[in-house]
């Protein structure tokens, strides 16, 4: 009997094994899948800008024109079924009142010292069939500026666009590109701009194809910034890019942030902390686990600050790119889910090792009963991961960044969060592995991946009379 349960139960492991191969090859392979509109749009990008409209001469609005999706787009690392859209005569971009009553009328001026801020010079307003831009003449050269905001939406970073804004001199180089407005985590940003990611663009010529280096531990953001980019100079051509920088709409442009051939290590490093976790021939001594929780604090945590989230298992349906780095950590924990009942909580994850860390040098006595019933902990943490998931895949892209470790690891100590997750870590000494146990949807979502594989049936005891 116990025989047949094991081989049923590895039945079910091998099952879930090719299942998640089969999931992770072709998105690995194919990309993501087409970009869609939320389900419901319950949350905006917040901008100062409107979206521009074509309309035609007579007034009539020719909404259907759109300004993303009715011209050949590039996905993030995929293509886009295009609506087919019968061309139209004498169009011209104007602001609609109608749809954008609280921006359209102040529209112009916030672009224009947008622009003059980042290029000082005399500014003049201007639209293609695509977006409005403004050529700033200063004293020693001139500015083409343009933003993707409102423009550019198919292009998804960790938690949805990235709206970017681009400078291109009179030579036909981008002079600057400035991230405008996101939904992505702080500490990301500020780690991208702190890396020097901005400066990789500047100098580079608005033709042919150019390769940048990605920023480790905010792949997503930086790969959708350059995708960004690309897209939003592909709408100023060929107007007004090739009369004022003289450049040739046949040579075309792209721009993308790829990793360094380094992050192999990296998912080496991890993946040894999995086989470590996973192993069974070795015994997990308490020295050694703490070494594996020290190692994974500072190299996972403060080093490439690249946690795995339940969000990565959204990303191929929601458009966005998964990087090979992001793709092995997430096939690795999906694996140890299902034969290592959870080795990411167990072994790798950094902000739980954090909290070990804690519980190592903390006094016991300071320890005190969970405030909730064991019975309620678990239904609690799935009833955040069930809301969680909901608001992301309807629209709640900032949800996404529910999570910690960013703020604790980015050490980006002017943010509120920081100390929220200072807060959480050090209150484990009172009540052990608190955000493990009660707020973690990852943690939520592995352990239902590692249940389900590992389920038993019970089977009822059987009372036998016995004849005297």
């Amino acid at each position: 009997m116990l025989a047949k349960t094991f081989i049923q139960e590895e039945k079910y492991k091998l099952l879930a094994t090719i299942l998640v191969a089969a999931f992770f090859l072709y998105f690995w392979v194919e990309g993501p899948l087409q970009q869609t509109e939320p389900i419901l749009k319950l949350e905006q990008e917040p901008t100062e800008f409107a979206q521009p409209k074509l309309v035609n001469h007579a007034g009539e609005n020719n909404s259907h024109y759109g300004t993303v999706g009715d011209a050949e787009t590039k996905g993030h690392g995929n293509g886009l079924v295009l609506n087919k859209v019968e061309e139209k005569s004498k169009t011209s971009l104007i602001f609609d009142p109608e749809k954008d009553v609280t921006h359209s009328a102040d529209f112009g001026i916030k672009l224009v010292n947008h622009a003059q801020k980042l290029s000082p010079g005399q500014a003049e307003l201007k639209a293609n069939a695509n977006l409005f831009y403004v050529v700033v003449k200063g004293d020693n050269e001139n500015h083409i500026y343009t933003e993707s905001t409102g423009i550019i939406t198919d292009v998804r970073g960790y938690a949805g666009p990235v709206n970017v804004a681009v400078l291109v001199d009179d030579d036909g180089k981008i002079s600057g590109v400035h991230h405008v407005s996101s939904k992505e985590t702080e500490s990301y940003l500020k780690k991208i701009a702190n890396a020097g990611f901005y400066e990789q663009l500047i100098g580079l010529k608005v033709k042919g194809e150019n390769t940048v280096d990605a920023v480790s531990g905010a792949t997503l953001t930086t790969e959708a910034i350059a995708q960004t980019a690309t897209q939003l100079l592909e709408k100023a051509m060929p107007e007004p890019l090739v009369t004022f920088a003289d450049v040739s709409e046949m040579d075309g442009f792209s721009v993308d942030a790829k990793l360094t051939w380094f992050w192999i290590v990296h998912i080496s490093v991890i993946f040894l902390m999995f086989l470590y976790g996973f192993q069974k021939k070795l015994r997990k001594t308490k020295k050694g686990i703490t070494i594996l929780s020290i190692l994974s604090v500072a190299y996972i945590g403060f080093f490439l600050n690249n946690s795995f989230t339940y969000i990565s298992f959204l990303h191929p349906f929601v458009g966005t790119q998964v990087s090979s780095l992001v793709g092995l950590y997430a096939l690795f924990t999906l694996l140890g889910a299902i034969w290592g009942k959870n080795t990411y909580c167990k072994y790798v994850c950094p902000f739980g090792n954090a909290q070990r860390l804690i519980l190592q040098i903390s006094p016991k006595k300071a320890r005190a009963k969970f405030f909730i019933p064991n019975k309620y902990i678990n239904k609690i943490r799935l009833g955040i991961t069930m809301v969680l998931l909901a608001g992301v895949l309807l629209g709640m892209r900032s949800w996404s960044n529910y999570e910690l470790f960013p703020d604790l690891f980015g050490l980006d100590v002017t943010t509120f969060w920081f100390f929220m997750a200072v807060i959480t870590v050090f209150f484990t000494a009172r009540y052990p592995m608190i955000w493990c146990r009660l707020l973690c949807p990852t943690g939520s979502v592995l352990d239902l991946i590692s249940d389900a594989v590992n389920y038993k049936p019970k089977v009822k005891n059987k009372k036998i009379a016995i004849a005297k």
